[in-house]
């Protein structure tokens, strides 16, 4: 039998908007902060960190050193006195770079004799 009222057969079933469940059967467990994972330890590589040091150190040097070719500044307008003017500060650069770059290979050879 078909009711034209109720096109989805859901005639005669119980309303359950109105139902209340019982609150006895749920219990409340006291909540734990998540610890997430833990990665282990692993000791500090200084070589490696004072390597890279140096290679970032040589490239700013380099990138301000092709920066001040392009700019007129107190070595004058002539690329020649800024291409020469500013040696001193790449030189410079260069020179704690390698420093840099040097400090990070004894490290490694002293982490790798231990």
């Amino acid at each position: 039998m078909s009711y034209p009222q109720d096109p989805y057969g859901q005639h005669g079933q119980p309303d359950h908007s109105q139902q209340q469940y019982p609150s006895q059967g749920y219990q409340q467990h006291p909540q734990q902060a998540y610890q997430g994972y833990i990665a282990p330890k692993k000791p500090l590589d200084l070589a490696r960190i004072v390597t890279i040091a140096g290679w970032v150190v040589l490239g700013l040097v380099g990138v301000s050193y092709l920066y001040s070719l392009t700019q007129d500044d107190e070595f004058g307008p002539d690329f020649g006195d800024r291409f020469f003017g500013g040696m001193p500060g790449l030189a410079q650069g260069i020179f704690w770079a390698g420093v840099l770059l040097a400090v990070g290979v004894w490290l490694g050879k002293q982490q790798a004799s231990d």
